[in-house]
């Protein structure tokens, strides 16, 4: 992708994009939460699953469990570094609400937020060149410092005047900030924080949807489909990529209220996405229940098609589905 002095976005509504904005709208309306403190509670639990994700992308170690942990403000052990990301994570998520999508300063102000304490210059745009790198090899570089303040003056002014959908307009934003690449450190977790305010602007209903998780989960997909946009020009790979994570991450919340998971097969579940090779008696141990209990909801887990067992009893390991 050429990128001068302005973002000039590029992409086409084929009819694969229309199909997906039609499920999404139809499923997030499904999404009937009347009770207030389940309402908190899914609030919360998306918030922990967002966090984690997001920051795991980011290679953070901390588990899903004790991220939730720390949302408690309890002790835990792990690297200081990724445990002040972890608090640096939740305060922004929190100030959500009071963002406004279309606002450059919210914008900096949610990066000062998120890195505190981890850069010199969280809250400002990069002065000096910067690339990706994968595996140690560089795959990306990024625009010259230069050109970043007006490059995402015109990405936020694409903001203020579009027509398009919220949710074309939250994936467009997505992939042309990772091409700018504006800031020294913090860009993956600041644009997924950024698209859930512009999802939860759309439907209030994101509020209990961690689009970072199915995000987390299709790492390979996600690097593709921007690499196919670098290629083609245009943003349509990264569009259905993105439209595929929601529409998927709505599938399995429906599913979830269909079903009406206990407390204790939450927990089970998260621990499992916390660690694939986690046994019954550990899960037992950290549940403080005695193992028939873990076992009668493992059954049930599996007989509702949420996890399975991938490979032997000795050798294998569990799988969220």
């Amino acid at each position: 992708m050429n990128l001068f002095d302005k973002v000039d976005p590029k992409f086409h509504i084929d009819e694969k994009i229309e199909k997906l904005i039609n499920e999404i709208e139809l499923k997030i309306n499904k999404v009937k939460i009347n009770d207030s403190k389940k309402r908190k509670y899914m609030i919360k639990k998306a918030m922990v699953r967002s966090v984690h994700s997001s920051l795991a992308i980011e290679e953070n170690t901390i588990s899903l469990f004790n991220t939730e942990k720390i949302y408690e403000n309890k002790q835990v052990i792990g690297k200081k570094e990724e445990i002040q990301e972890v608090k640096n994570a939740f305060k922004a998520y929190s100030m959500l609400k009071n963002l406004d999508y279309k606002n450059e300063e919210d914008f900096l102000k949610a990066h000062n937020t998120l890195m505190k304490y981890l850069e010199d210059d969280n809250g400002f745009y990069r002065d000096h060149g910067e690339g990706v790198k994968r595996e140690n090899k560089v795959i990306y570089v990024a625009p010259n410092s230069i050109l970043v303040p007006s490059l995402m003056n015109s990405l936020f002014e694409y903001l203020k005047t579009s027509k398009d959908n919220l949710l074309i307009q939250a994936c467009v934003f997505h992939y042309y900030f990772v091409s700018i690449h504006p800031f020294t450190n913090g860009n993956g977790r600041l644009v997924r924080l950024w698209v859930s305010l512009l999802l939860n602007k759309y439907n209030k209903n994101f509020e209990y949807i961690p689009i970072e998780e199915e995000i987390y989960f299709n790492q390979e997909k996600y690097y593709n489909s921007i690499s196919e946009c670098h290629v083609n020009g245009n943003v349509n790979s990264f569009i259905k990529f993105m439209l595929d994570v929601i529409n998927s991450s709505l599938d399995k919340i429906i599913k979830n209220n269909i079903i009406k998971l206990t407390t204790t097969q939450e927990k089970i579940i998260e621990l499992i996405m916390s660690d694939k090779y986690i046994t019954q008696d550990r899960i037992a141990e950290h549940l403080n229940v005695n193992v028939r209990t873990v076992k009668r909801n493992f059954k049930s887990l599996i007989e509702n098609d949420l996890i399975e067992r991938i490979g032997s009893d000795k050798t294998g390991y569990w799988e969220v589905k």
